[in-house]
């Protein structure tokens, strides 16, 4: 994960294994895919592109302060941004559900350990079907969810 992405090909593949992490860690596993979502974020593409994007000016020092106070629902929040409409509910099992809202009004549902990782797993869900939706758009064909570059 400290490698930069060379294509949107790759970095969408990484996205990919990155939501399916999510989804399985445990808990004690969530400050490190916080750190991992923070690396991935800010080697999108279009950061070397000359392009600005909505991670250009994270940083990691506030992610990790946020982390180190335990407030990882923070610092998933500081990945996400403002814009986005979602909810978090926990059941009595203790598994977190996180919805997030797309633009079109449908919904992205994603099932976690914890209520960081849920959020975060269905903003990454939310991130792939943007991109998927684009290269429809674009003609572009599109990997499989399960294809894997290396």
């Amino acid at each position: 994960m400290t490698h930069l992405v060379c294509s949107k090909e790759v970095w969408t593949a990484r996205l990919q294994d990155f939501l399916h992490d999510c989804a399985a860690s445990a808990p004690s596993q969530e400050h490190d895919r916080i750190r991992e979502a923070w690396l991935l974020f800010v080697h999108e593409p279009g950061l070397r592109d000359g392009q600005a994007t909505r991670w250009a000016d994270l940083n990691s020092s506030g992610i990790e302060a946020m982390l180190a106070c335990g407030a990882a629902e923070s610092a998933v929040l500081a990945l996400i941004g403002p814009d986005d409409t979602f909810m978090l509910s926990r059941g009595v099992n203790g598994t977190c559900l996180a919805t997030l809202v797309m633009p079109d009004g449908s919904e992205e549902m994603i099932e976690a350990a914890t209520l960081s990782l849920a959020l975060l797993a269905a903003y990454v869900s939310k991130l792939l079907t943007g991109i998927e939706r684009r290269n429809q758009e674009k003609g572009v064909v599109a990997l499989p969810s399960g294809a894997r570059l290396h």
